[in-house]
């Protein structure tokens, strides 16, 4: 079954890779638009810390491990959920949607990944680069635990991420007029751009037990920087599973009430 669904998926990425490669130009100045974007919000970083040297026990260099991680997490959901949320209204509107229960695979697995951003999976590496630079300026390397540990609660992140995202969307079953549920994760998600440290103690709570946007980037972060605990590594893994479980429950439901576009 496992490899039924990877050869599914090398197939959905083999498709949209060659559909983007139809339009190279576009492809290119996509990406160097991403990197002058992604430059500019590391001046800004080096500005401002540069005048108030920290803040809440985070350094200039702390931040870039931080927006590193969220660069690559934002990628990789953009990349590879993005294109499948921002479509979601349309399949309920269409009738798209009744043509994904026919086909003879998990209905959920099919809605969440059949696009792919070639553009925003292309940019992980420079995720990757702002990370490699950020430890680079940290006083002492982070060990394999650490580095795997963080490397868990990334996904964890990226699991939980998917599933507000996906619950989010399916809303439009019922409210098929909401065009904007795919956009609506993007201001939750910004959240993640700044350590949980700087919100007040009430909203940190709120941020880490019942919107979990902490183990986006704070957390996983703490792992690379010596903060990190076992409590918090198992925190995510439990919360990465309950939301997964949560998305696939939300979407079983809302398909008892989907009544298709045809009725």
């Amino acid at each position: 079954m496992l490899r039924r669904y990877l050869r599914l998926y090398a197939a959905f990425v083999r498709n949209c890779l060659m559909r983007a490669l139809e339009y190279r130009g576009q492809f290119l100045v996509a990406m160097l638009v991403y990197n002058v974007w992604t430059a500019s919000s590391l001046l800004l970083i080096t500005f401002v810390f540069q005048q108030v040297g920290a803040v809440r026990g985070w350094s200039q260099w702390d931040m870039y491990v931080l927006y590193g991680t969220y660069v690559l997490l934002e990628n990789a959901l953009y990349g590879l959920l993005g294109p499948n949320m921002w479509r979601f209204n349309s399949y309920v509107r269409n009738g798209t949607l009744d043509w994904v229960l026919t086909k003879p695979v998990n209905t959920q697995f099919f809605s969440s990944t059949r696009y792919i951003d070639t553009n925003a999976v292309f940019n992980l590496p420079v995720g990757c680069a702002v990370l490699g630079y950020g430890l680079a300026h940290q006083p002492h390397w982070p060990g394999l635990f650490d580095v795997m540990a963080w490397a868990i609660v990334v996904v964890c992140g990226f699991l939980i991420a998917y599933s507000i995202w996906f619950m989010i969307v399916t809303l439009t079953i019922w409210i098929v007029k909401l065009d904007a549920a795919g956009a609506a994760f993007e201001p939750f998600f910004q959240i993640a751009k700044f350590p949980l440290d700087v919100y007040p103690k009430r909203f940190q709570m709120l941020l880490t037990f019942v919107l979990p946007v902490a183990f986006f980037t704070t957390v996983p972060v703490g792992f690379l920087l010596g903060r990190g605990d076992a409590f918090s590594l198992g925190y995510a893994l439990l919360t990465a599973a309950a939301f997964l479980t949560l998305s696939n429950r939300f979407w079983n439901f809302a398909l008892r009430h989907y009544g298709s576009a045809s009725s």
